[in-house]
């Protein structure tokens, strides 16, 4: 608490802090060197004990933290953000070499997946004891006409589904780490086979969504607005994969960089507009 007091001796009028909390306080006059006491709160001149007192100054003021000089870390994480998009559609032209091979890097380092089929019949019957081969393992369906396997490794993989009476059916699946990859297989009266290829397409607009997300990231780092969305659009753009998963460590990079620069952001604790 600052204030100004006057020497009850030599009348010499000074000004002080004094802490704020109602009690007396003991002070030294600096012209004279005369001690006398004061109470903050009294605003009695005739005390006989203390001294008149009153604030001084213009009342204190809110000091805001500086803003962080800018950096080009949005630019450097914008930069790559674009070239994970350009990757990744990339990927989705030519989807299927694309998928393969990073599956094939993930399979020599020890990874594998986890297959879940339904064999089922034109009428949605369940098929039990159908022959099924896949990843060079030879079983049959159980009394619900499933059959669940882990340990596959992964990529594009041929599922051969047989029995007596019905069409031999040649699916081929894709089998990828951490998710089940769940199909039904439906069984045609008759002789003869049928071949069912995988739907690169869809897995190909999967991939063209993903790099969409990583393109507004760019564009929002390079605008250094809306922190949370650059964050959601670097993290979707991991799931853009690439040639050797390069898409996503550029993503993963990416999102380290914008979390590490998020107070430039316009939005960020140290870059809003007051």
């Amino acid at each position: 608490m600052k204030g100004r007091t006057t020497c009850p001796k030599c009348k010499h009028e000074f000004v002080l802090d004094a802490p704020d909390n109602g009690g007396k306080y003991k002070v030294v006059c600096p012209n004279c060197g005369d001690k006398f006491t004061i109470k903050p709160t009294s605003c009695d001149p005739k005390s006989e004990d203390e001294c008149f007192w009153e604030e001084h100054g213009e009342p204190r003021k809110t000091i805001l933290s500086a803003i962080k000089p800018r950096t080009n870390k949005p630019t450097i994480a914008a930069v790559l953000l674009i070239s994970v998009f350009a990757i990744g559609i990339t990927s989705a032209a030519f989807s299927d070499a694309f998928i393969e091979t990073p599956l094939d890097v993930l399979t020599n380092v020890g990874m594998t997946g986890s297959v879940d089929l339904l064999v089922i019949d034109q009428l949605n019957n369940s098929i039990e004891e159908a022959s099924i081969i896949i990843d060079g393992i030879s079983t049959i369906t159980d009394e619900n006409g499933s059959y669940y396997v882990e340990n596959i490794s992964l990529g594009l993989k041929k599922v051969e589904v047989s029995l007596t009476e019905y069409k031999t059916v040649t699916r081929e699946i894709l089998v990828v780490p951490f998710i089940t990859s769940s199909h039904e297989i439906r069984m045609e009266n008759g002789n003869g086979e049928k071949y069912i290829p995988f739907d690169t397409i869809g897995c190909s607009i999967i991939l063209v969504i993903f790099s969409v997300f990583a393109l507004l990231a760019a564009v929002i780092s390079l605008r250094r607005q809306h922190i949370d969305v650059a964050v959601v659009g670097s993290i979707l753009g991991i799931f853009s994969f690439g040639f050797l998963m390069i898409g996503s460590i550029i993503s993963v990079i990416a999102l380290i960089i914008i979390l590490k620069s998020m107070d430039e952001f316009e939005n960020g604790k140290k870059g809003k507009i007051f």
